[in-house]
C-alpha cells in the first residue's frame, strides 16, 4: 500500500510539473490553475507578445482571449515605437487599455489618455494621440487638438508589442461571471444580490458583451434602494470601424461614446463629437451582459456627515495612500475611483472626473442620460463635503449650478501590493531607491502611481500615470510619465479643496529629473493658460 501511495504522489508532482511547463512555454502561464500565491499578490503576467507583422513571439492569442473573457484586467507594452511623431528616438510605451475588442481572433483595445509630448514635456499646442494597439502588430494613431473638434492627422504604426493580464478569478480556468443576464434581464449566472453586494462594497466592475467580443471597465457604478438594480456607466471609448483584421478609430466620423448599462438588459447610449458641440445621437437598447467584480478592494473608512468616524479610521485610509495604494468611495448610492488625491493636515480630498450626468428619479430611465448630457465632476473630503459641479458636453464653458452637501461617505483601498520604487527630491536628486527600477518595471507593464509635491499649502499629490515611456536605446534611464486626468483646483481653508471657477485641464508630464512639466488648457476652449516647468519632490510606486 506505502508504494501504491508513493507512486500516485509521484504522478501528481509529474502531472503538475507538466502543467507548469505547459504554462511557460504555451499560453504564458506559470501559475497551476489552483494559484497557492494570493490572488490579489498575483504579477502582471505576459499572455501574448506579437511581432510587428502579428507573428507570434510568446504565447497565443487564444490565451489571452481567455484571459479577457475571465474578466482580467489587460496592459499592453509597446517596444521601440515612435510613441512622439517628431521623435527620432523610439521608447518602449507601457498603458492599460480603456476598452477591447476582439474581432475574430484578432484582439484590439483603446489607448485614450495620451497628450503629444516633446522630449520631457508636452507639445506648446497641445494634442491627443490617441492610440488603438492589435495583435496584428498594428497601432492606429489618431490626432486632434486638445478641447477641439479639429483633426490633426493619423497613421498606423507597424509595432511589438506584448500584452499582460492580471487575473481576478481564484480558478484560471474559470470564466464564470459574478453576475449575468439575458437582453430581458433575466438572470443566467449568479446572483443579482452578489452583484449589488460587490457594488455596495466599492468594488471595481468590469464587463464583457460575449456576443460582441467587447469588454470594458464601468468608471460609475450606481444602484437603486427601491428595486436593487445595479448600472454601470462607460465613458472612455472613441469610435471606431473595421478594416481588415485591424480595427482603426473611425477619423471621418469621430465621436465619444458615453454608455450606460443596467442589470435589467437596458443601455443607453449617448454620442458627442469629439471636442463636443455636436450630438452624433443617442437612444436606448437591450443586451445581455456579463458582470466581474475585482475583489481586491477593502474597506478602510467610513465618516457621517460632519466627518466623525463610523467604521475603521481615517489613519490607516491616509497611510494606505502614502503606500501608494488606488482609492474607491461609495457615496449617495454610487461608487467611483479617484482620479487623483490631494492629502493634507491628515485630511484627505480625492476627485472624480468620469461621470456623466442621468435623469433620476425611480421610472425604467432612472439610470439614462440626460438629453442635454452634461460631464459630472465631483470631489469628497473626509470632512464629510460632498461638492459637485457640471459642464455640458455641448458647450463646456455652459455650467451647471456647482453643489455642496455634507455625506456620509465609505472609502476603499486596493489591497494589491505597490512598492516603493524611486524617490526624488526638487533637484533631481535620488533619495531613495533608483532610477533603474522605474525603468525595470515599466518594462514589465507595471501599473505606476506617483507622490508629488510641490509646496506644503496644497499638499501631497496622488495619482496614477496614464502612461509611461522609457528610451530603447542608449544609456539614457529616466522614464517619463503622464498623468492626463487632472482638473485645476485651489485649498479652501486648512483641510478642503475645490475646483476653478474657470474649469481647466491639467496636463503633466512627469519625468524621473525632479521637475514636473504642467500644460493648463481651459475646459470647452482651445486655449492655453500656462505652459510651465516646476521643481517637485516625487515618489514612484509600482504594482508589479
Amino acid at each position: 500500500m506505502k508504494n501504491v501511495m508513493v507512486a500516485l504522489v509521484q504522478i501528481l508532482i509529474a502531472a503538475l510539473s507538466a502543467l507548469n511547463v505547459r504554462g511557460v512555454e504555451g499560453s504564458g502561464y506559470c501559475l497551476p490553475p489552483y494559484s497557492s500565491i494570493n490572488l490579489c499578490d498575483r504579477t502582471w503576467s505576459k499572455i501574448f507578445e506579437n511581432g510587428p507583422t502579428g507573428a507570434p513571439l510568446y504565447g497565443s492569442k487564444n490565451d489571452l482571449k481567455q484571459a479577457i473573457l475571465r474578466g482580467a484586467e489587460i496592459r499592453v507594452l509597446m517596444k521601440e515605437m515612435n510613441v512622439e511623431p517628431s521623435n527620432m528616438v523610439t521608447h518602449t510605451f507601457s498603458a492599460g487599455l480603456d476598452n477591447i475588442n476582439m474581432r475574430g481572433d484578432n484582439i484590439c483595445g483603446e489607448i485614450l489618455s495620451h497628450i503629444s509630448t516633446n522630449h520631457h514635456e508636452s507639445h506648446v499646442d497641445a494634442h491627443w494621440r490617441f492610440f488603438l494597439p492589435c495583435t496584428t502588430g498594428s497601432v492606429h494613431v489618431a490626432m486632434y487638438y486638445v478641447e477641439s473638434a479639429d483633426f490633426l492627422s493619423e497613421e498606423t504604426l507597424k509595432v511589438r508589442i506584448a500584452w499582460y493580464a492580471k487575473e481576478i478569478q481564484h480558478d484560471l480556468y474559470n470564466n464564470r461571471p459574478l453576475y449575468a443576464h439575458f437582453l430581458d434581464g433575466g438572470s443566467t449566472v449568479g446572483s443579482k444580490d452578489d452583484l449589488l453586494d460587490a457594488a455596495m462594497q466599492g468594488k471595481e466592475i468590469r464587463a464583457i458583451m460575449t456576443d460582441r467580443g467587447y469588454a470594458f471597465p464601468f468608471q460609475v457604478i450606481s444602484w437603486s434602494s427601491s428595486d436593487r438594480r445595479v448600472a454601470g456607466q462607460s465613458n472612455k471609448h472613441l469610435s471606431q470601424r473595421y478594416q481588415e483584421s485591424d480595427i482603426l478609430y473611425n477619423t471621418g466620423t469621430p465621436y465619444m461614446w458615453f454608455s450606460t448599462w443596467t442589470t435589467t438588459g437596458r443601455r443607453d447610449s449617448s454620442r458627442w463629437a469629439v471636442g463636443g458641440v455636436t450630438n452624433r445621437g443617442r437612444g436606448s437598447d437591450y443586451v445581455s451582459l456579463q458582470w466581474f467584480a475585482d475583489p481586491c478592494w477593502r474597506h478602510v473608512y467610513t465618516h457621517d456627515n460632519q466627518g466623525s468616524q463610523l467604521r475603521g479610521s481615517r489613519e490607516s485610509l491616509v497611510a494606505a495612500i502614502k503606500d501608494g495604494h488606488r482609492v474607491r468611495v461609495a457615496v449617495d448610492n454610487r461608487a467611483m475611483e479617484a482620479a487623483f488625491i490631494r492629502v493634507k493636515n491628515g485630511h484627505v480630498s480625492a476627485y472624480f472626473l468620469d461621470e456623466m450626468s442621468t435623469k433620476g428619479g425611480e421610472g425604467f430611465d432612472k439610470f439614462d442620460f440626460t438629453t442635454d448630457t452634461y460631464f459630472k465632476f465631483s470631489t469628497a473630503h473626509t470632512t464629510g463635503t460632498f461638492r459637485q459641479y457640471g459642464h455640458f458636453v455641448r458647450n463646456k464653458t455652459n455650467t451647471v449650478n456647482p453643489s455642496l452637501t455634507k455625506q456620509q461617505i465609505s472609502w476603499m483601498i486596493d489591497v494589491k501590493p505597490w512598492e516603493t520604487i524611486l524617490k526624488v527630491n526638487d533637484k533631481g536628486k535620488v533619495t531613495w531607491g533608483s532610477k533603474v527600477n522605474v525603468k525595470n518595471a515599466v518594462e514589465k507593464s507595471a501599473a505606476v502611481r506617483m507622490a508629488i509635491q510641490f509646496d506644503t499649502t496644497t499638499g501631497t499629490l496622488y495619482l496614477s500615470a496614464d502612461n509611461t515611456k522609457v528610451p530603447t536605446t542608449g544609456v539614457d534611464v529616466d522614464s517619463v510619465s503622464q498623468s492626463v486626468r487632472v482638473l485645476g483646483d485651489r485649498p479652501i481653508g486648512d483641510f478642503e479643496f475645490e475646483l476653478s471657477p474657470v474649469a481647466f485641464w491639467v496636463f503633466m508630464v512627469v519625468p524621473t529629473t525632479g521637475n514636473v512639466h504642467l500644460s493648463g488648457w481651459q475646459m470647452g476652449r482651445h486655449h492655453r493658460f500656462f505652459h510651465l516647468s516646476v521643481p517637485a519632490q516625487i515618489s514612484w510606486f509600482a504594482n508589479l
